[in-house]
């Protein structure tokens, strides 16, 4: 696979629609460095599920060549993601802790608990989070928890979404203490006590996305304007997910759920008197926010624990840019 900077914009918007709808608004470099890392996260995220068992060997590999920062084959993703990493000086810790949680991903799983879920939405998407802060402009690093949160709220909305999808694959990501494995089968088979078991599982991680949609719009405050309302669009088209999902009734996530494109515009018009109600009560306020850190109880060891030990409420806010 062949990356150029012409092509990463084109396939990020023929492969994320949702976001890439939001991501549009963004400056030009902005959004090409976006679809950059959208690339080389969509590309490692594919070795995985690449086979039955997934790409074990060549996601080690990327792994080490990330370690090492050794030149990696010209055109490849891997290649412009290092070179991304170097000029806009993105942490190794989330990149590599993102090639882990892929590599465990490979083949088939389940979840056994909640606080195993959020680890592994961590792994997988809460590692980008903290990647795009770099990207956006959120350099504090008392942001980081809140990017974090951004990117395991988006990763609920896709289990949410692609609960079949990945059954058929043998993934279960729904905790086995809210619904086993299963139960998930036998609804698939059309069994409706378990079809109702596995949408109150649905509904549960809906419930959760929420919470940490709710803090990562609170950690908006450490973006510059104009991003900040690209990431708060982002954020309010990919939640609509998982309301028209419940809306849709029982059974809905047996069958994919996408937002059409009539819906991203009508949500782009409602949330603009959304992003003025949040400015008002929170992105005005001179104090950033404090992060819920009960969000986090479940990521002992993982870097965004290690980054953040200073960064509570001491120290002198940095200077915002101007509304």
């Amino acid at each position: 696979m062949q990356t150029t900077l012409n092509s990463a914009e084109t396939i990020f918007k023929h492969n994320s629609r949702s976001f890439s709808w939001a991501a549009s608004f963004f400056e030009p470099n902005d959004r090409r460095d976006v679809a950059r890392l959208y690339i080389f996260c969509r590309y490692v995220d594919d070795l995985a599920d690449a086979t039955a068992s997934g790409k074990q060997a060549e996601l080690r590999r990327i792994s080490s060549v990330l370690k090492s920062l050794r030149p990696a084959e010209d055109g490849t993703p891997v290649a412009d993601y290092l070179e991304l990493a170097r000029s806009r000086q993105l942490p190794l810790g989330p990149s590599l802790e993102l090639m882990a949680a892929l590599e465990a991903d490979c083949g088939t799983r389940w979840i056994p608990d909640q606080q195993e879920l959020l680890r592994f939405t961590y792994g997988v998407a809460g590692t980008v989070g903290l990647l795009m802060c770099g990207l956006l402009g959120a350099r504090d690093p008392r942001a980081a928890p809140f990017a974090v949160n951004l990117g395991i709220a988006l990763q609920l909305t896709n289990i949410a979404r692609d609960v079949a999808e990945d059954a058929d694959r043998g993934r279960f990501y729904l905790p086995a203490t809210w619904v086993s494995p299963e139960t998930v089968r036998r609804a698939m088979a059309g069994d409706a006590k378990s079809t109702i078991d596995t949408d109150e599982a649905v509904l549960k991680i809906v419930a959760l996305a929420e919470l940490y949609y709710k803090s990562a719009r609170q950690g908006l405050w450490f973006l510059p304007p104009r991003n900040r309302r690209v990431v708060f669009l982002a954020s309010v088209i990919y939640e609509a997910i998982g309301y028209k999902l419940i809306r849709r009734g029982s059974g809905a996530w047996k069958k994919r759920t996408i937002v059409s494109q009539f819906a991203k515009v009508a949500l782009t018009t409602a949330a603009v008197a959304r992003y003025a109600g949040w400015n008002r009560s929170c992105w005005s306020q001179s104090q950033p926010p404090q992060h819920d850190d009960s969000l986090h109880a479940a990521l002992s060891g993982f870097s965004i624990q290690i980054n953040n030990t200073d960064n509570g409420s001491t120290g002198t806010a940095p200077e915002k840019a101007k509304q």
